[in-house]
């Protein structure tokens, strides 16, 4: 028995070597991922050779133990909600029978997609299958606190949304005007990631530092699985858990899986046709679960302002002193998230009063980056020579986001351009959308920051010197951590000029 164990791990190990050596040569070949090369822990890449299986089995175990448990304790308390008939506790949008059969269609079919996948390693399908987990638990807490009139009451004042294709500077926009917290709430990377089981008030900053310690130990877990994937990510996307970051990671919970890493399943999407070739992933992406997705974002945003009442409430009594107005009363959000970009008629729908910040630059540099972005991501997790895992097939996925990004953006200003005195035309210069430059913003964010004040606040100051301030140190501190990046050409994907060209996107808003 020992020998013929020891035959068998000899033969994987053998295996895992030609894998390791397939990794590199494919991202010699294809990925050119210059810095950071992240590859899997020993066991891990132990485990990718299917020495006990393609993961089937381990898939069905964690649907059969973990996931449909969970999913059945959220239709029931969505069921619960549904009968509150007045809809005073919960929009029926979240909680009626179609928003109920529209979950589990969805878990199931990430289930589905995440089995049948010719493309990923086993590690990654069973960590992408355990998110459908710990999203369902997430997605029954909040949604359990969403279900109490005083949050239903609070009322959202004009957020803001940076609401652009990605690599256009909006992160960095984004994490710098959340600095200024006398004027904004924000969400950071660990509310997010680790919401549960306390919520932190936007007002407490030491509440804030502390669940930006449970980000790290979140990040850690996976540096456990993939050593250096912080700093791999980072190349491209940092990933910090004390700063803001894009909040399409809350979608993760309300959809019932993960939706910030849905480019890992593509192949899947783009060989069942889902999305109809327009660049969308499938159904995740319809009219429908749109709309519920941005009542869903709504309801968060609602629990923290009622956090920030509530906490600041029960910290004055605990003190002992007088109770007073909460420094984050009325405020407004500062959001940001590329996938708004194609669903700004229904992001609008959910927030009449919002306010839109875009960012325009040249389509070709933003595939470049945003493609090498998706092979820095996918880097751990696709199978080299694996369907969708060359620079080409992912070059041309970039090319179908960009399509189904700007093309919202473009009928969303049509729409608004042909409306009289609508706020949302393009060069309107209403208090409601402003147009910015890729290079104009990188070069100035601080003076990026005051322009935007000025337009949407006239009748208000710009940012305080103290912001200002904060804003430059962090600059700095961004400058010093960015001394490394990937390198990324139209030539690597195999794209040209004219493929990547977008002459109505660029007719429209950069001529």
């Amino acid at each position: 028995i020992t020998a013929l164990f020891a035959i068998w791990v000899g033969c994987f190990m053998i295996k895992m070597h030609e894998m390791d050596e397939a990794y590199q040569n494919w991202s010699e070949k294809e990925w050119h991922i210059d810095q950071y090369f992240s590859r899997p822990a020993l066991l891990v890449r132990f485990i990718n050779t299917k020495c006990f299986g393609d993961g089937s089995l381990l898939l069905y175990f964690i649907r059969v133990a973990f996931v449909s448990p969970a999913l059945n304790r959220v239709l029931e308390l969505m069921e619960e909600a549904d009968k509150d008939e007045e809809g005073v506790r919960l929009p029926k949008i979240l909680c009626n029978e179609r928003a109920r059969m529209s979950l589990k269609e969805r878990v199931d079919d990430f289930y589905a997609d995440v089995k049948s996948s010719t493309t990923l390693t086993v590690t990654s399908k069973t960590l992408l299958y355990i998110g459908s987990y710990t999203a369902l638990i997430n997605h029954h807490g909040l949604l359990k606190m969403g279900m109490n009139a005083q949050v239903q009451n609070e009322v959202i004042k004009e957020p803001i949304f940076i609401v652009s294709p990605p690599r256009t500077a909006t992160t960095i926009l984004h994490r710098t005007m959340s600095l200024d917290r006398t004027r904004f709430r924000s969400f950071d990377f660990s509310d997010m990631n680790v919401p549960l089981p306390n919520l932190v008030a936007r007002w407490d900053e030491e509440g804030r530092k502390q669940k930006g310690e449970e980000g790290e130990q979140f990040l850690r877990s996976y540096e456990f699985v993939y050593p250096g994937i912080v700093k791999s990510i980072g190349s491209m996307h940092s990933l910090t858990p004390s700063e803001a970051e894009e909040d399409l990671t809350w979608l993760d919970h309300g959809l019932g899986h993960r939706y910030r890493t849905l480019f890992k399943l593509y192949p899947e999407y783009r060989s069942k046709k889902k999305g109809n070739n327009d660049g969308s992933w499938g159904n995740v992406e319809s009219k429908e679960v749109v709309e519920y997705r941005y009542a869903w974002l709504s309801m968060i945003m609602k629990i923290y302002q009622r956090v920030d009442i509530d906490q600041w409430e029960e910290r004055s009594v605990q003190d002992d002193v007088p109770s007073s107005e909460h420094p984050t009363i009325g405020l407004p959000w500062i959001m940001k998230d590329p996938n708004h970009a194609p669903h700004l008629n229904e992001l609008l729908a959910e927030f009449p009063d919002a306010k839109f910040i875009f960012i325009h630059r040249t389509p070709a540099d933003i595939i470049a980056s945003l493609a090498k972005l998706y092979i820095v991501c996918i880097s751990m997790d696709f199978l080299p020579g694996s369907r969708g895992s060359s620079a080409k097939e992912i070059g041309e996925e970039a090319v179908l986001r960009m399509n189904y990004y700007t093309k919202g953006m473009i009928e969303f200003t049509g729409d608004h351009n042909n409306k009289l005195s609508s706020p949302y035309s393009l060069h309107g210069n209403s208090t409601s959308r402003i147009d910015l430059y890729f290079e104009e913003v990188v070069r100035d964010i601080p003076g990026s920051i005051i322009e935007i004040y000025q337009q949407f606040y006239p009748e208000q100051d710009g940012p305080s010197d103290a912001a200002i301030e904060a804003i430059q140190d962090y600059l700095k501190r961004d400058k010093k951590e960015k001394q490394m990046s990937q390198r990324r050409s139209l030539e690597d994907f195999h794209l040209t000029k004219n493929d990547v060209a977008f002459a109505e996107y660029t007719d429209l808003f950069l001529s």
